[in-house]
């Protein structure tokens, strides 16, 4: 016991990279403050969706749990609707919340204030009877990181701590590797990853419930590039719904595969490049075919950062590796433990 209990102690907090973690949090904040931004369309919940929402009344709203408990301190517990005045302060804290947590300034107070805005948001669109679950994984992510070490390093708040200690009168220095590493500064990075392999395992296990092994006779596929060429009338997806269900099946099966399989890139750090290669690619076909919008998870994907500085290909680690970067965590490295603080 003692043996796994250390095992499982080394996984989820020996010493990792600042950095990485940091470029999850500049990555998820700014992305995400990004998408609000530059997506009226309502793929990703922009605001004119939400005040059309709380415009249409209230028969229609039925509150999932995550906005009844942001909206607690407003009223009793699910009989509060928001106005669209509240929407629209709401969109402006998560977009000057989100642009200060992307920065690390007050990193702390506006992580914190970010994650809660867009979770709002994401859980008010959802609560008039359409539920998805692109935006899921990206919310349990910038609440994550708004509770880790994730601005220790490239940050606002980072750089005044730096220049206070040069000013502060001459005492003990801490060692270059204070501002390098930390024991948590891997946990959030593993539960994210943990996380996609989750969502999708429970993507292709839904296929196997619903459609059995006839998921992949290539006319499920057909099926949805007619009904996105029926909606849309794009000529790309109504050419391939017209393409002979046989030639589908080998994307069928990709698709499945790699929805089981992804837990490999997890397991096996050294495969993780293959997988972040596929899904991106894998996601935005199906966003140029089907307009099926899974950003955010290409996104997420960079919680494998330490995997992919680690064992990308040579060519493309040498700048990493000049850097020094490419050593700061490494598997059993020797690293200092620095605070989350």
């Amino acid at each position: 016991m003692r043996r796994l209990i250390t095992a499982l102690d080394r996984y989820w907090f020996a010493p990792a990279s600042l950095r990485d973690l940091a470029l999850v949090r500049i990555l998820a904040f700014g992305t995400q403050t990004l998408f609000f931004l530059l997506f009226p369309g309502g793929y990703l919940r922009s605001l004119p969706d939400q005040i059309h929402q709380a415009q249409v009344g209230t028969p229609l709203y039925q509150p999932i749990a995550a906005l009844k408990v942001l909206l607690l301190p407003w009223g009793p517990w699910g009989e509060v609707q928001p106005s669209a005045t509240f929407l629209t302060v709401t969109f402006g804290v998560a977009v000057v919340a989100g642009v200060l947590a992307t920065i690390g300034l007050y990193a702390r107070a506006t992580m914190l204030c970010a994650a809660a805005a867009n979770t709002l948001l994401v859980a008010h669109y959802y609560s008039y009877g359409e539920f998805h679950h692109a935006e899921a994984l990206m919310m349990i992510a910038l609440n994550v990181l708004a509770v880790a070490p994730s601005t220790q390093v490239w940050s606002v708040d980072a750089a005044r701590r730096r220049r206070r200690a040069r000013g502060a009168p001459s005492g003990p220095s801490a060692p270059a590797d204070d501002y390098e590493s930390s024991v948590f500064a891997r946990w959030p990075l593993r539960l994210m990853q943990w996380l996609l392999a989750l969502g999708y395992l429970s993507a292709a296990g839904s296929k196997l419930y619903y459609g059995g092994l006839g998921w992949v006779n290539g006319y499920t596929l057909t099926y949805h590039f007619l009904s996105e060429a029926v909606r849309s009338n794009r000529e790309t997806a109504l050419f391939l719904a017209s393409l002979p269900p046989w030639t589908h099946i080998v994307p069928s099966i990709f698709a499945l595969l790699f929805e089981l399989t992804f837990v490999v890139a997890v397991l096996v750090p050294r495969t993780a490049w293959l997988y972040v290669v596929a899904g991106a690619t894998f996601h935005l076909a199906v966003y140029a075919t089907m307009r099926f919008a899974f950003f955010q998870t290409i996104v997420l994907y960079c919680v494998f950062v330490e995997s992919l500085r680690l064992y990308w290909p040579k060519a493309l680690r040498s700048p990493l590796r000049r850097s020094g970067w490419a050593r700061v965590g490494a598997p059993g490295r020797a690293g200092n433990t620095a605070g989350a603080g």
